[in-house]
């Protein structure tokens, strides 16, 4: 059997399941597939383990056809029902499904009814108005979705920082593995993903060979190489099997540290540094650092660059020319935040909601990772589709967190919850619940489509709410999905500030909200910010990195971040905050 992790065996099912609401598949074997997949998803053993013991059908809601659909996707890599189902389709059509608010069964009228056969035909029809003429369809659902079809194609072709990391780390393991080491003396990620930019179209990959042509040669055969695009003695590019096009640079290990400052970038910043080089008669480029008489600067660092043009050293993450090398000339630069600061995850998910552990899972599984707290805070009761807390289970939950904390040593847990901020800017618990709480996070779950003003206005009203600790995921984003919704977020951070209400990043890969912008004009209007990461599984854990690489980006400090505290300083800054 071919080992799969349960969130991709999830992923196919879930997949079959929109296949099949396309072609017009039958209700019950659609919602069959689309529950397994949730119950995959979440479940807490392992479902290849499971399979390989022949006990799929011992959970709940894995009847035999599923169960045998997964049995055959573990021995074979595909099912071949749904290859069936796959080949009847234009594959337009299943890509239409990506577009928000473009669910299969909306895929299946168009095809069928429209004859809308890819992403193409369907902005034409949008444009021509026959969508409208569908029954249950008018011109605001039709503006809708040629807004959401423009905002897909802005997102088609990048992928997000997670994947941009997880890929590159892999090239570089294999790259390490496989090859002699005398085919590279240094290797590293550059470009956007090293600046920690949240979504980004290639990858850049940068070598120190003094074997150029060789490592062409087999960088071109390597088992992550799908597609050679071009290959030369300098640059190789290639398309990996996830068609991810990465480009690989070879240098010799004296042009390095200047190849991976120049191709870090951004462009801005580059040619800023080329013209404070020029300031000082020199000449900068990725080849090294140029007197006028073409003798070289010796350069062993990026550091060393940074030190010979008169500056402190700037982080990848803050290279964008927006004022970093003014504070690098002045001795202003941030001390930015490093991830070993954080001492706990203000925001996750147990299995009292949508999460796949209990909350002594997901204690554990954080003090192994050296952190002195978190905060469980679970769905409230209107957000049923991720199974919100009752009134009674948030009671059992408060019973049982106070158990755990009386066995555990050098670790707290917070009561908390993750309450739904409603259209009217109500809370889905009431005050005399949520006061018998450490720790309450507001968010907006539904209704992303009011005016501004209106959506503000609600936001507000959380934020001021004497209970409420932070603010969740702030503009509502999902990168790639769905686009922030309508808020005027400079009054929501001088609100926030006013009332002591921390912001967060959340730091899930789709969601990276709030950016590296709106993060450091929280700092500036002085109010503080959590990096959480929204876990519902505590291999998420691993997504702070890309919260706190975002909050390096932002400008922000330790001090900037309360989930930095020790636990009694955030103790202290609970019980200051509505005061």
């Amino acid at each position: 059997m071919q080992e799969m992790s349960n969130k991709e065996i999830a992923k196919i099912l879930a997949e079959f399941a929109d296949l099949m609401a396309i072609k017009g598949e039958n209700d019950f074997k659609i919602r069959a597939y689309t529950n397994a997949a949730r119950k995959i998803e979440s479940y807490p053993e392992d479902i290849f383990e499971l399979a390989e013991e022949d006990k799929l059908k011992e959970i709940k809601g894995i009847g035999s056809g599923i169960a045998e659909s997964i049995t055959e996707l573990l021995q074979n890599g595909i099912i071949e029902e749904m290859e069936a189902v796959k080949a009847e389709l234009p594959p337009g059509v299943i890509e239409m499904t990506d577009i928000q608010g473009l669910g299969p069964k909306t895929a299946h009228r168009f095809y069928y009814e429209l004859e809308i056969v890819d992403l193409i035909s369907l902005e034409k029809a949008l444009k021509e108005g026959r969508v409208q003429e569908l029954k249950g369809f008018g011109k605001k659902s039709e503006e809708k979705l040629l807004k959401a079809l423009k905002n897909h194609e802005k997102y088609v072709d990048k992928i997000n920082l997670a994947q941009a990391l997880k890929t590159a780390g892999e090239i570089i393991e294999t790259i390490k593995t496989e090859l002699e080491p005398d085919f590279f003396e240094e290797i590293e990620i550059c470009g956007s993903s090293r600046r920690a930019k949240e979504l980004t179209g290639d990858l850049d990959i940068l070598i120190a060979t003094a074997k150029p042509e060789k490592l062409s040669q087999k960088l071109k055969n390597l088992n992550f190489t799908a597609e050679v695009i071009g290959a030369g003695a300098t640059k190789v590019s290639i398309r990996t099997e996830q068609g991810v096009q990465t480009d690989f640079r070879l240098v010799t290990k004296e042009e390095f540290p200047s190849a991976l400052h120049y191709f870090t970038g951004s462009k801005a910043h580059n040619v800023r540094m080329r013209q404070l080089a020029k300031e000082h008669n020199l000449k900068l480029s990725e080849y090294g650092l140029f007197r006028d008489d073409d003798s070289k600067e010796k350069i062993e660092s990026e550091a060393d660059i940074f030190k010979i043009l008169g500056l402190e050293y700037i982080i990848p993450e803050l290279r964008e020319d927006q004022g970093e090398i003014e504070a690098a000339q002045k001795g202003e630069l941030p001390d930015s935040i490093k991830l070993e600061d954080i001492n706990g995850d203000l925001h996750l998910h147990s299995r009292y909601s949508d999460g796949a552990f209990s909350i002594r899972e997901m204690a554990e599984a954080a003090k192994e990772r050296g952190y002195k707290y978190i905060a469980v805070t679970d769905h409230s009761q209107s957000l049923a589709v991720a199974s919100g807390m009752s009134i009674e289970e948030l009671k059992k939950q408060l019973q049982e967190i106070d158990e755990l904390n009386r066995d555990f040593e050098d670790f707290w847990i917070f009561k908390g919850v993750e309450v739904d901020i409603l259209k009217n800017g109500d809370l889905d618990f009431a005050d005399e619940l949520l006061q018998d709480l450490d720790f309450v996070i507001a968010s907006v779950h539904s209704y992303f489509n009011l005016e501004e003003a209106e959506m503000t206005e609600r936001i507000i009203r959380a934020v001021k709410n004497p209970h409420v600790k932070l603010l969740g995921h702030p503009r509502g984003r999902m990168l790639g999905g769905r686009e922030a919704y309508a808020v005027n977020l400079e009054k929501v951070i001088k609100a926030a500030a006013d009332n002591n209400t921390v912001l967060e990043i959340n730091a899930s890969p789709q969601r990276l909200d709030l950016d590296a912008e709106w993060a450091r004009k929280v700092k500036k209007a002085g109010a503080k910010i959590s990096i959480n990461t929204d876990a519902h599984h505590y291999k998420e854990y691993s997504d702070m990195e890309l919260g706190v690489a975002t909050a390096r980006r932002g400008w922000l400090e330790k001090e900037d971040v309360i989930n930095t505290f020790s636990l009694n300083e955030l103790n202290d800054f609970f019980e200051s905050q509505k005061q």
